[in-house]
């Protein structure tokens, strides 16, 4: 009842991603592996979407985001540039994927900031913030059982090394209950050391 009451009056709830794009020759190699991996099964559960990595998936009413620009800007101008490593492939069973070898600076990320981003992320009953826990990137999705076990041998066997440098994180969203994402706002990774106000060291 309180959501229909809040998005009555137009307070909609949003599909929140906060990715990572690989660029340069790491993305033209991932876009490869895609339309090969379509066109040799033909399932037409491939991904056909730009690469990317999710840092975070979360469910939030459209009246959040300012304050989750704000916080993502902060995060973002702390954090330095950092390389990605990419190494082989893995598989959930249902998702086939490129792994991540060099996943700690993924991880670290936001790591220390969850205490701050929860209220602004995990405001709706039922929906809860997920944060990356197995960096990676996905080739193909919704895999049937059937599809896992005559495509993963293969796969498990195919070497791949890439490497991209993450110089910055993307908000994206889409309404929930469609399903096209559009950019809300990039952070670049400025490494800048934090602002301390005396007030703040002293109270």
């Amino acid at each position: 009842m309180n959501i229909i009451y809040q998005q009555h009056y137009g307070l909609h709830l949003y599909e929140y991603l906060l990715i990572i794009e690989p660029n340069g020759l790491a993305q033209k190699q991932l876009r490869a592996f895609k339309h090969y991996f379509i066109n040799s099964y033909r399932y037409p559960n491939a991904v056909v979407s730009k690469s990317h990595l999710t840092l975070m998936r979360f469910i939030q009413y459209s009246s959040y985001e300012k304050h989750m620009i704000r916080e993502f800007h902060r995060i973002a101008e702390m954090a330095n540039p950092f390389d990605v490593e990419l190494q082989g492939f893995g598989s959930f069973g249902h998702t086939l994927f490129v792994d991540v070898k060099s996943a700690i600076p993924i991880l670290q990320l936001l790591a220390r900031h969850r205490r701050t981003l929860r209220p602004l992320v995990s405001g709706v009953k039922g929906h809860v913030a997920r944060f990356v826990t197995k960096p990676h990137i996905t080739i193909a999705r919704k895999l049937t059982p059937s599809q896992n076990a005559s495509l993963w041998p293969i796969w498990n066997r195919t070497d791949y090394r890439g490497e991209f440098r993450a110089r910055n994180m993307t908000l994206l969203k889409r309404r929930v209950g469609t399903h096209v994402y559009s950019t809300v706002q990039k952070f670049e990774f400025l490494g800048l050391s934090p602002v301390f106000t005396q007030g703040k060291l002293f109270a």
